[in-house]
């Protein structure tokens, strides 16, 4: 990543980069790459510690940013938060033999379609968008996509 810039700050910086490639002077893969990282921006990632029999309940570790109607992917594919339930586990601590059991939390999210039950990771809409926070929306970052496509 030679010419590449350490910082994308803004939309503006984005498309910079897609003259440079235009240009030659950048390889398309490279912006590929910025686009992608970008995107996984937009989501928090948390380990998956069980997926339902029925494949539309995941459970993670306690997730306040779960949100009814907030986006989540899985897998690669996006679903759409249908419910979110946090529940207290009780967990025997086995560095304490004093019969005490802590409580942790879980977060269990129902989506709209079934799941992939290999899943090891599942990534929930953050609160903030990286997107916004950059002055570029999804229709436009799409259109470059399909732009770089033609010089890959």
């Amino acid at each position: 990543m030679r010419n590449m810039p350490k910082v994308i700050g803004t939309g503006k910086d984005i498309y910079n980069l897609l003259g440079m490639v235009q240009a030659g002077t950048l390889e398309a893969a490279e912006l590929r790459e910025v686009i992608n990282g970008i995107e996984e921006e937009k989501y928090i990632f948390v380990p998956v510690v069980e997926i339902s029999e029925d494949k539309r309940y995941i459970t993670t570790n306690y997730l306040a940013e779960a949100k009814k109607g907030a986006k989540v992917l899985c897998e690669g594919k996006e679903y759409t938060i249908k419910s979110v339930e946090h529940v207290a586990v009780e967990q025997q601590s086995q560095e304490e033999d004093t019969g005490e059991a802590k409580e942790e939390k879980k977060t269990v999210i129902g989506v709209n379609d079934d799941l992939e039950t290999t899943a090891e990771k599942v990534g929930v809409e953050s609160p903030v968008n990286i997107l916004d926070t950059l002055g570029i929306t999804q229709g436009e970052l799409d259109s470059i996509k399909g732009v770089l496509a033609r010089y890959e």
